[in-house]
């Protein structure tokens, strides 16, 4: 495996990690008992999802 190639799955393991971190954050929101959790897991899903995006 070259180093191109090594570089390419440790970032597609980062975008998979930060999906996944994502999704958790969006489901915590989603039964978040008050305004203000819910929308720190929201920003939380946002930046999870748009770093992994990237």
């Amino acid at each position: 495996m070259t180093t191109d190639q090594i570089d390419q799955a440790k970032d597609e393991d980062d975008a998979a990690y930060f999906q996944r971190r994502a999704e958790w954050h969006r489901g915590r929101a989603s039964v978040a008992d008050d305004v203000a959790t819910r929308r720190l897991h929201e920003k939380f899903a946002r930046m999870y999802h748009d770093r992994g995006t990237d």
